[in-house]
């Protein structure tokens, strides 16, 4: 047994199965494949030029967030490196824009979530430098979200290559666990939510015994990792001494998805105008793209 930040390490991630994309068409083994697991690693999805257009939108992101409330660094006393995250860049930088209505993610996402229609939900860039031991602690997003339904998914996508000692980790099928909800948790250790669901905190699935599979994607730049709104993830911090690790998660809704009029805080908070307990999530703020 080995020991990381003091705790012992029960659960070693296992690597998930990559599936090739030609003409950025999804494979039904792929699509099969997130059904069960909740997570789907696709190999190759973007261009070299997309991952550019990227990583140029990111910089400019983190060149501006002094500027930004909906950005956060979160840095460890004494750490040389920080972990970043911002949202909403889509509407204020043009790269991201780009990105999510002109490249071919909206309809990788409608293959996967096997939805006749699609609506942009928000994109979120993560950026971990050298010499942070920040991690991303486990987590589901729809405990975040004010929607109710299946078909709602998270495409993230790889800027950097990520080997398996900074990659995103995933329980295998956790987003099958319906009868168990956990409240958000907030990605500062030092923070909370004001006003969280009066749900346990998720489980430290690295760290307790039981029959789960964590599981994980060593990505290449272009590579994402399609995932359904329940999937329990986490992510460790960045000890290289070098290597950056950014990432963009784009977040999609398809047919069945609703408005929930949660009483807790969201985030992001941006809830759109207009919307209806129980209605199309469907909004200026959150527009329909297929």
């Amino acid at each position: 047994m080995t020991v990381t930040a003091g705790l012992p390490v029960i659960k070693h991630p296992v690597a998930l199965p990559g599936f090739e994309v030609a003409e950025a068409t999804v494979s039904e083994k792929a699509i099969q494949a997130y059904e069960r697991d909740g997570v789907v690693w696709l190999r190759d999805v973007y261009s070299r030029d997309w991952v550019d257009l990227l990583a140029e939108g990111m910089d400019i992101a983190v060149a501006n967030a002094g500027d930004n409330a909906l950005a956060f660094n979160i840095a460890a006393p004494g750490e040389p490196g920080f972990f970043f995250y911002d949202t909403f860049m889509w509407r204020r930088i043009g790269q991201f824009r780009r990105f999510c209505l002109e490249s071919h993610a909206p309809d990788i996402a409608m293959q996967v979530m096997r939805s006749n229609t699609l609506i942009f939900y928000f994109d979120f860039m993560l950026l971990k430098e050298p010499g942070t031991s920040r991690k991303t602690p486990w987590h589901y997003d729809e405990a975040y979200w004010p929607v109710n339904g299946e078909q709602i998914c998270n495409q993230w996508i790889a800027i950097d290559p990520i080997p398996v000692e900074t990659a995103l980790r995933f329980v295998r099928g956790s987003h099958l666990m319906r009868d168990q909800r956990y409240r958000s948790v907030h990605f500062d250790p030092d923070d909370a939510y004001a006003r969280p669901e009066d749900l346990p905190v998720p489980p430290d699935w690295d760290c307790i015994e039981g029959d789960h599979e964590v599981v994980y994607a060593p990505m290449d730049p272009g590579d994402c990792l399609v995932f359904h709104s329940r999937t329990h993830h986490s992510a460790p911090g960045n000890l290289a001494s070098a290597n950056r690790r950014r990432a963009l998660a784009t977040h999609w809704i398809g047919d069945d998805v609703t408005y929930d009029d949660k009483p807790i805080e969201t985030d992001p908070p941006q809830r759109g105008e207009g919307l209806v307990h129980g209605g199309s999530m469907e909004c200026a703020l959150f527009p329909r793209v297929r």
